[in-house]
């Protein structure tokens, strides 16, 4: 599958030393099959040494040793040698994020569907998280075969769940199949942090989804709701599901402890400390408190103005749209977002503001987020490279914008949606803006009052 949504203008490349891996791999029928697939792949020429970034950041582990094959890997990407690697190995997978390229390296799951959206038109179905009661999920459904698997009685605890009315959120697919599902038991003191303690139950998506997102979705309505009733979200976690502890730990949760069980406990801090506001970088009290929650600092607010038809894609679930959607792809279930424009700004920093104001129909503000990073460049392919999973628009598309001149990059956290909207003579009223914002611009100082107390919310 990979190979065929690869093929055209992409290539996969193997490392020259796949085949010293391979021959260190103790299963003998894996190690004769991993040698035929390898046949197949053309290898990447002059791999370049390990950048000395890498070895400063993950040390320098010895020859030839897990580690080593590891860094060999993470080198190339650092390097620029490739756009991105694909794995299945979560260790090198937390060791991308703290070399901050976890954008670019893979799953195979994350890499068809990101492959898929580079060059295939885009789908119409716009999965939704559906709050229902327990009773009416099908709990016959193979979806569930894992949770037995990791939780003797679990059958039995999800009917006594049901009977009690508790509900859950569900992602279902476009052919009806259950794809995610998260199941909130409400306050539970058992973490000893917090004064009002939200637990997670379940929280799982089915292999087959990971690549669309939807594990983002869930938090995305989670966060929401949490928001108005907690000040502390926790669930437990068997260590060896170490993508769904990655996807927390990147949503500001934190280990706490161990359960009793053998489970890891992480939890989620939703309210801030005047110490946190006083010490904390807006990017990182962003990523540790929020979504919804922003550190607005002066002179770090921008205006993004977004066409009608890149914000629906970009925010498919905003408020007044859903039923409207004409072409979303798989980028606007998640929280982690990239958008391409052709501003003359040089000056945004990581964990600024961004407030996305949808002109020609709305002309208002519609959605908050929080900047991580940016970049500008001429060169579609380093755009390409840049957004890495966060893809929004296809490669022809990023072309046709370069053809005209540097793009700016923005990677950036959706924090919230505005509603209702704030239109574009409450800005002018506010001293937000002069006029109708043409490109990206910094908010007037005289509007910052009431950008502070609008987000305070």
């Amino acid at each position: 599958m990979l190979a065929r949504v690869a093929s055209g203008s992409h290539q996969l490349l193997l490392h020259p030393t796949i085949e010293e891996e391979i021959a260190n791999d103790s299963d003998t029928d894996r190690r004769q099959l991993r040698m035929l697939l390898r046949g197949r792949y053309p290898e990447l020429e002059d791999a370049p040494a390990v950048p000395n970034d890498v070895i400063a950041t993950l040390g320098s582990p010895g020859l030839r040793s897990h580690d080593w094959y590891d860094h060999q890997l993470l080198g190339c990407v650092v390097a620029d040698a490739v756009h991105g690697l694909i794995t299945q190995d979560t260790k090198i997978h937390r060791k991308a994020q703290r070399l901050n390229v976890s954008d670019r390296v893979h799953t195979v799951t994350d890499a068809i569907a990101m492959l898929e959206r580079l060059v295939a038109q885009p789908v119409l179905f716009v999965p939704s998280v559906d709050d229902r009661p327990m009773h009416a999920v099908d709990l016959k459904s193979p979806f569930f075969d894992s949770l037995r698997v990791d939780y003797a009685g679990f059958d039995a605890w999800f009917r006594e769940c049901a009977r009690s009315g508790r509900r859950a959120l569900i992602v279902n697919a476009e052919n009806g199949q259950l794809a995610g599902i998260c199941i909130l038991k409400g306050l539970d003191e058992a973490i000893g942090v917090g004064s009002r303690p939200g637990k997670i139950s379940t929280f799982k998506v089915a292999d087959e989804f990971k690549g669309s997102r939807y594990g983002e979705l869930l938090l995305k309505t989670v966060f929401r709701a949490a928001h108005l009733s907690h000040d502390v979200l926790w669930l437990t976690v068997f260590r060896r599901h170490e993508p769904l502890i990655a996807l927390l730990e990147t949503f500001g949760f934190e280990h706490h402890a161990d359960d009793p069980s053998g489970e890891r406990r992480y939890v989620k801090r939703l309210e801030p400390s005047a110490q946190d506001r006083a010490t904390l970088d807006p990017l990182d009290f962003h990523v540790k408190f929020g979504p919804p929650n922003v550190l607005v600092q002066d002179g770090r607010v921008f205006l993004v103005p977004i066409r009608p038809e890149f914000h629906t894609t970009l925010f498919p679930d905003a408020p007044g749209q859903q039923q409207t959607l004409s072409g979303p792809r798989a980028h606007g279930n998640a929280l982690r977002k990239a958008y391409l424009c052709r501003a003359n700004v040089r000056t945004a920093r990581p964990g600024d503001t961004l407030l996305f104001y949808r002109s020609r129909d709305e002309q208002g503000l519609t959605a908050v987020g929080v900047l991580e990073q940016t970049m500008v460049s001429t060169d579609a392919e380093a755009i390409q490279q840049f957004v890495g999973s966060r893809t929004v628009y296809s490669e022809d598309e990023v072309r046709s914008m370069t053809a005209d001149g540097p793009v700016l990059a923005m990677l950036f956290r959706q924090d919230r949606f505005l509603a209702p909207f704030r239109s574009i003579r409450e800005l002018r009223q506010n001293g937000v803006v002069k006029g109708q914002p043409q490109t990206v611009v910094h908010v007037r100082p005289e509007g910052m009052s009431w950008v502070k107390q609008v987000l305070s919310g």
